[in-house]
């Protein structure tokens, strides 16, 4: 069957949380028509990430409709993981979504059909009128507010929400876009511990750049407890990002 579908999964220290959202993949894939490839990127992981990962792909469920594609990086973080994983994806729509499952699967399609309309590049946006979001603590919405009014000052704006990890892209946009990244390469050096970064924005900016046509789409989202997160020092972190991505757009690097 055509390859028409590929999903990549970063997963750093995701033991307690990846086997279940990988078998509500399988469930899903198994109700849909045509081969679905999945493709978790294990960010060097210091817990059984992926060990979880590798037996998942060893068993022989839905062998008929899913191709499960394993990959063990070193740890670059969330950006380096997701470029790594797109870039290795083979289907003619390739999307990114987080371990967690905060956004259901059914919005897969969603992004399938934008792309299948003409969209080269598909968000899930969490502002949209029709977008819905549970369970998310006022801070964590007004963090992200700030972050994305902030962002529109220094001119790689104009997206409702940046930051939600669901996108979809094009075959073609997808290479195009992630070969150009500067923050967050595919090949780049390796960190030290958790870190939530900007390379969200960094995508948008080079899909705008290269002319690629960036549709947002309204989810459910349902918030996810995370313990790793730093709230000062990742907030200055995403800072520099944005700063890094308008120095990049100003000298015509992703050109």
């Amino acid at each position: 069957m055509p390859l028409q579908l590929s999903i990549v999964i970063p997963a750093y220290d995701e033991e307690a949380r990846l086997g279940g959202t990988l078998r509500a993949i399988d469930e899903w894939a198994a109700s849909r028509d045509g081969l679905l490839e999945v493709v978790v990127v294990d960010d060097g992981s210091t817990d059984a990430t992926l060990d979880v990962a590798r037996t998942w792909a060893q068993a022989e469920v839905g062998v008929s409709h899913r191709l499960p594609v394993v990959l063990a990086e070193p740890h670059r973080g969330k950006g380096a993981a997701v470029a790594r994983g797109m870039l290795a994806a083979r289907g003619a729509v390739r999307l990114f979504m987080d371990a967690d499952l905060a956004v259901p699967l059914v919005f897969v399609e969603r992004i399938v059909e934008e792309i299948r309309r003409g969209a080269d590049v598909v968000i899930g946006s969490r502002e949209l009128a029709q977008s819905q979001r549970f369970d998310e603590p006022w801070r964590r919405h007004a963090l992200g507010r700030g972050f994305n009014w902030l962002i529109g000052c220094l001119g790689v704006g104009g997206f409702s929400d940046t930051q939600c990890g669901f996108k979809g892209f094009s075959a073609d946009a997808a290479e195009d876009v992630f070969n150009r990244v500067r923050l967050y390469p595919a090949g780049g050096r390796t960190i030290e511990g958790e870190r939530v970064t900007a390379f969200d924005v960094e995508l948008l900016a080079i899909s705008r750049r290269r002319g690629w046509q960036v549709v947002e789409i309204p989810i459910e989202w349902r918030h996810v407890p995370i313990s790793k997160v730093r709230p000062l020092a990742d907030a200055v972190l995403m800072l520099l990002d944005v700063l890094r991505v308008r120095w990049h757009v100003a000298r015509g690097s992703y050109d």
